[in-house]
C-alpha cells in the first residue's frame, strides 16, 4: 500500500452546489489541479488557486474543499491523511490547505509572536481586525467553543427561566437532530433553550447551543417553520459568526487562552459573550448566508423549506419595534432575504418529508407557558 504522502489518488463525496445529493467521487492530484472522477462518468477540473478549503483544521474533522460563489461546489473526503498528502503534493499552493497538524504548528507560532510583540498585536487589532478575527477564530478549539456556549446560556437563560416540559423538550431535540443528521461531519452538537419570554426573538450562542424564546415558539404553525428559525440560527454556529463577533470584544489574553483551549476563565467571559450576542447586529452578508446555508440544509434533511419562508413572512406581520419584531428588527433587508430565499427554495426544489409528523404540534407549542 502507498504511503500518504506517495498516493495521488482518493475516495470521497462531492456535492455540485445546486442539489442535496452526495455523489461518490474519486480525487486525483495533477501539478496544477484536482481532476474529479464521478462514477457516472463525468469529469471536472479544479484549479488550486480556484480552491478553498472549508473544513479540515481540525483533528477528527473531514476535508472540505470548495469552489465557486455564491453557492459553491464541494468535495468532501473522510480519510485524515488527505490534506497533508495534498500539501506535500500542490508544491507552491500548499500553504492553502492546513491539516490538524499545521493547524496545531500556526498555534504555537502566533502565541510565541504573541508573548515577543504584545504592542504589535495590538496594533493589528487597532488597524487589521478583520484580518486578525479570520485568522484568530479557526484557531479555537471546539471544545473551548463548547464550554463557553454552555456557560453564555447559564447566563441568559437560568434554569427558573426555562420551559422544561419534556415534551417541549424531545421534540427540540427531534427537530434539530433531524437537521444536524443531514451535515454528519460536524463537530457540533446541538442543544435548544426554550426561554419563557413573550418577545419574538432567537439566537445562537457558540458551539451548538441555541436559546429559543416562547413567543416564536408559539407564532410556528407547524414544526417546519420553527425548523427554518433553527436552520438558520445552525448555520451561523457551523459558520461560526458569533465566535468571531466574540473574537473582535474579547481581550488578547482572553484570546490567547482560548485558542490553547484553556476553561478557567470561560465564567467571567461568559457574561462579556452574553452581551455581545443580546446586541449583536450580523451584517447583510452574513445574514444572506445563514439563509442560503439554512435553506439549503433544511433540503439535506427533506424538510419542506417552504415553512421558513412562510415563518418570516408571518413574523413581518407582528407587531415590534419599528413595524418588525425583535427577531426581524436585528435581521437587515427582511424583504429582499425573502425574496433571494423564494428565489432559491424554487430553482433547487427537492423532496420532503413531514417533520414530527407523530406529534401533537399544536400543544406542543403551548407547552412554554407564562
Amino acid at each position: 500500500m502507498p504511503s500518504p504522502a506517495s498516493r495521488t489518488s482518493w475516495q470521497g463525496h462531492y456535492l455540485d452546489g445546486r442539489t442535496t445529493a452526495r455523489h461518490a467521487v474519486t480525487i486525483t492530484f495533477a501539478p496544477s489541479g484536482l481532476e474529479l472522477h464521478l462514477a457516472d462518468g463525468t469529469r471536472a477540473f479544479w484549479p488550486y488557486g480556484d480552491i478553498t478549503q472549508a473544513q479540515g483544521s481540525y483533528a477528527g474533522e473531514p476535508a472540505r474543499l470548495e469552489r465557486g460563489s455564491p453557492i459553491p461546489e464541494a468535495v468532501v473526503v473522510e480519510d485524515p491523511a488527505f490534506l497533508e498528502a495534498l500539501r506535500q503534493f500542490a508544491g507552491k499552493n500548499a500553504r492553502q490547505f492546513a491539516g490538524p497538524r499545521q493547524h496545531t504548528r500556526l498555534v504555537g507560532l502566533i502565541v510565541l509572536a504573541g508573548a515577543a510583540s504584545i504592542a504589535l498585536i495590538s496594533g493589528m487589532f487597532l488597524w487589521g481586525i478583520p484580518t486578525v478575527v479570520e485568522l484568530v477564530t479557526p484557531l479555537i478549539p471546539t471544545s473551548w467553543e463548547t464550554a463557553l456556549g454552555e456557560s453564555v446560556v447559564q447566563q441568559l437563560a437560568p434554569a427558573e427561566r426555562r420551559c422544561a416540559d419534556s415534551r417541549l423538550r424531545d421534540s427540540m431535540d427531534g427537530i434539530v437532530a433531524r437537521l444536524a443528521a443531514a451535515r454528519p461531519d460536524s463537530p457540533y452538537h446541538f442543544h435548544v433553550t426554550v426561554v419563557d419570554s413573550p418577545v419574538f426573538n432567537a439566537f445562537a450562542a457558540p458551539g451548538g447551543q441555541i436559546v429559543l424564546f416562547r413567543k416564536m415558539l408559539q407564532s410556528a404553525e407547524r414544526p417546519e417553520e420553527l425548523a427554518g428559525v433553527l436552520a438558520h440560527e445552525m448555520q451561523h454556529i457551523y459558520r461560526r459568526h458569533a465566535m468571531k463577533a466574540l473574537v473582535r470584544d474579547l481581550s488578547i489574553a482572553a484570546i490567547v487562552g482560548a485558542v490553547f483551549g484553556d476553561i478557567t476563565g470561560i465564567g467571567a467571559l461568559a457574561v462579556q459573550a452574553g452581551q455581545t450576542l443580546t446586541t449583536l447586529h450580523y451584517n447583510r452578508e452574513t445574514e444572506a448566508e445563514a439563509d442560503r446555508e439554512g435553506l439549503r440544509l433544511l433540503q439535506a434533511a427533506r424538510v419542506d423549506p417552504a415553512g421558513m419562508v412562510r415563518f418570516f413572512e408571518t413574523l413581518k406581520k407582528q407587531p415590534g419595534e419599528a413595524g418588525l419584531p425583535a427577531y426581524l428588527s436585528t435581521h437587515p433587508d427582511t424583504d429582499e432575504r425573502l425574496a433571494e430565499m423564494k428565489t432559491l427554495a424554487a430553482a433547487t426544489p427537492g423532496p420532503s418529508e413531514p417533520l414530527l409528523a407523530d406529534v401533537p404540534w399544536d400543544e406542543v407549542r403551548k407547552l412554554c407557558r407564562q
